[in-house]
């Protein structure tokens, strides 16, 4: 097969178009949520837009949880949508968004009895924490909608609601800003984007079960649903997501301990970039989870699923990585407005290490999909282990960036080997425990 028969049959495969419109659809977002940010910067003085990105980290603490539920939720959804359960798929989405309603209804009114406390400890006004508390309740409820979307494979929609989101939080945030509501109208942006996501999530799915056509009998049949098995599955895929966030995240918090401002400051504007390529193959992991899971159900060959991801991740975080490496100072320059000989030094090695945790992130995915936890074992002990060697040994900021690299080549070797080895990957003989008593 020549060149030119091989491109041809790379833009026909199934797989990669669909990593195709998730990596549009997602680079969008990002691009209209740094024109927020950008937007923000030049409307409001320093002191507002401080306040107004405290603020934005404090709604960003919902992440946490919703993440590893909304892989969880995939995971199950996933495979009852395989089977063609959708009576499973019914009692399981209803009883977990009558769950999180309930919770996200109990942070809300304890953002309106703490708003006061919590104003005078950020120095804002109580008002903007009320907004916050709305904010997190209509976030907190999206994880199951987007959960059987991806479920679903309907990446074309996922993308279409994530770029809507962003831009209407960029239109109403601009537009609110603009006309002189300042912090407020930065935070109106955000819930604007967040109701407008929960309302097309909301008109989808009930598309959905409409089509499904299940009958009233089913609907209302919720009590034989048992979530233990939910719970099981939630706390290891917490667990390793944690030591994910820790071995892509400590480094810069040893480093704001042990240096000056001044070397911080060199060292997160490296990190900055090399952040840019680790969240750059997102978009293989959003179709690689729903694909996986579906060919384990089917008991079907899926090694050339994790081939083909890793091969698309390699592709583009290396090729940024060769990039940095040959022009940091360039790449200084057009992402930050901001030159200096000491963050110029790191960007080549931290974006290496970035690249090896981009491609340990797929293989985690392919690995949860398969419900093989294996790899947590050594993904807690190097998130421990690189904790431990930067508190103990911080040189110097290319010395912590040498601890990050190691450990990113030691993680991510035993990750891989536990995903192609037969024995450390072969079939147990049982799945997740299904979530019906």
């Amino acid at each position: 097969m020549n060149l030119k028969n091989k491109l041809y049959a790379l833009l026909k495969d199934k797989m990669v178009l669909d990593i195709a419109i998730v990596f549009m659809g997602t680079s969008l977002a990002g691009f209209f949520t740094l024109l927020y940010h950008l937007v923000s910067v030049r409307l409001l003085s320093p002191e507002d837009y401080g306040t107004l990105n405290a603020l934005i980290s404090l709604t960003a603490f919902t992440s946490m949880a919703i993440y590893p539920l909304t892989t969880t939720l995939t995971r199950f959804f996933t495979e009852y949508l395989t089977r063609k359960d959708f009576k499973l798929i019914n009692d399981l989405f209803l009883k977990c968004v009558k769950r999180l309603l309930l919770f996200a209804f109990m942070l809300f009114l304890l953002s309106i009895v703490f708003a006061r406390a919590f104003g005078n400890f950020l120095n804002t006004s109580s008002v903007y924490i009320i907004v916050c508390g709305i904010i997190i309740f209509v976030t907190l409820i999206s994880p199951p909608f987007l959960s059987l979307i991806q479920s679903s494979q309907k990446f074309k929609l996922f993308s279409l609601i994530i770029f809507s989101s962003s831009l209407t939080k960029l239109a109403i945030g601009f537009s609110l800003m603009f006309l002189g509501l300042n912090v407020l109208g930065g935070l109106f942006g955000l819930l604007g984007g967040s109701v407008l996501s929960l309302s097309l999530f909301l008109i989808s799915i009930s598309y959905f079960f409409k089509n499904q056509k299940m009958d009233r009998e089913v609907e209302g049949n919720i009590s034989n649903v048992d979530l233990l098995p939910v719970y099981k599955y939630f706390f290891p895929v917490s667990l390793s997501m944690a030591s994910f966030t820790i071995l892509t995240n400590i480094d810069l918090i040893l480093v704001k301990h042990f240096f000056s401002a001044l070397d911080a400051g060199y060292y997160s504007l490296a990190q900055m970039i090399g952040k840019i390529l680790l969240f750059l193959p997102s978009a293989v992991t959003v179709v690689l989870f729903p694909k996986s899971i579906q060919s384990y159900v089917h008991h079907a060959e899926d090694y050339k699923l994790l081939h083909k991801s890793l091969w698309i991740g390699g592709l583009l975080c290396g090729g940024g990585s060769a990039f940095c490496f040959l022009f940091p100072d360039f790449v200084l320059k057009i992402l930050t407005a901001q030159y200096n000989p000491v963050s110029s030094k790191l960007v080549g090695l931290f974006s290496l290490a970035m690249t090896f945790y981009a491609l340990l992130w797929i293989v985690m995915n392919f690995l949860l999909a398969r419900n093989n936890l294996r790899f947590i074992l050594p993904l807690v002990t190097f998130a421990l282990l690189e904790t431990l060697a930067i508190y103990l040994y911080p040189t110097s900021l290319m010395g912590v960036l040498w601890i990050v690299f190691v450990c990113s080549i030691l993680t991510f070797i035993p990750t891989l080997l536990i995903a192609v080895h037969p024995r450390m990957n072969r079939r147990k003989g049982k799945r997740v425990e299904t979530v019906e008593k």
